[in-house]
């Protein structure tokens, strides 16, 4: 009797955090994980970038060279130019990061999974910057031993995290509201034309893709919440449509 209860009491208890969990997630708008729920919230929170590009800052082990540098970027495409800059075509890996008010973007340029964009984004967020790009260039001498998935971890995250140190931090622009579109290949014109008419009035193209069946992905920014639901409007009138999850 008493172990009967003691595993009664025991699913009870798991399906009440199970419970608790659902309606977390829910708070956010979309059925997805407390964990991602928590860093949007956390991102949007986050008032500082960094003032100005920072120079050059190396770390070195086991003769394998982390040469980062950091920017203040406030959309994906100012990040890309920056990125370009800093781009070193001979090393063995040009591995960035980047941070917006409501998004981010990172690549881990051949490293394996996790052990380089991961810890790079970790370092950024950790700083609690947001609009800001770093990248982290691997040099590695032919001798160099193999450092592994945790000494990769270890090495991109305190580069990334030196070179921050020697940012000043500077005040943040007003968090910006995101939105995603997806454009038909008939519609892309239409669509583009709207946005053109419509960036007097705070609407700024943050980044755009393409799927494989030639629709765009446009990744939007609005200076006013105000404006979204008459420019959506529009937008669909155009043959845009709302990019959800698994657009």
């Amino acid at each position: 009797m008493v172990q009967t209860r003691r595993r009664m009491l025991f699913f009870a208890s798991m399906l009440s955090r199970g419970a608790s969990a659902l309606l977390s997630a829910r708070v956010c708008g979309v059925l997805t994980s407390t964990a991602s729920c928590t860093g949007r919230r956390q991102l949007a929170q986050r008032a500082s970038t960094i003032a100005a590009e920072t120079d050059a800052v190396e770390y070195v082990v086991k003769r394998s060279r982390f040469v980062a540098h950091a920017a203040p970027c406030t959309s994906f495409d100012e990040a890309e130019g920056f990125l370009a800059r800093h781009r070193d075509d001979k090393a063995r890996h040009n591995c960035w990061a980047w941070v917006g008010a409501t998004s981010a973007r990172m690549s881990d340029d051949g490293e394996p999974t996790g052990t380089a964009a991961a810890p790079i984004r970790a370092a950024i967020e950790g700083a609690d910057f947001v609009d800001c790009a770093v990248i982290v260039t691997r040099y590695k001498a032919s001798t160099a031993p193999k450092l592994g998935a945790g000494g990769l971890i270890r090495a991109y995250g305190q580069a990334a995290r030196d070179c921050l140190k020697t940012a000043v931090a500077a005040p943040a622009a007003p968090p910006r509201i995101a939105l995603d579109l997806v454009v038909a290949p008939e519609a892309y014109g239409g669509v583009r034309g709207l946005l053109s008419a419509w960036a007097h009035r705070g609407v700024t193209v943050a980044s755009e893709d393409y799927r494989d069946d030639g629709a765009a992905l446009i990744e939007l920014t609005l200076d006013d919440a105000d404006v979204r639901a008459p420019f959506l409007r529009e937008a669909e009138a155009a043959g845009a449509s709302i990019r959800d999850d698994d657009s």
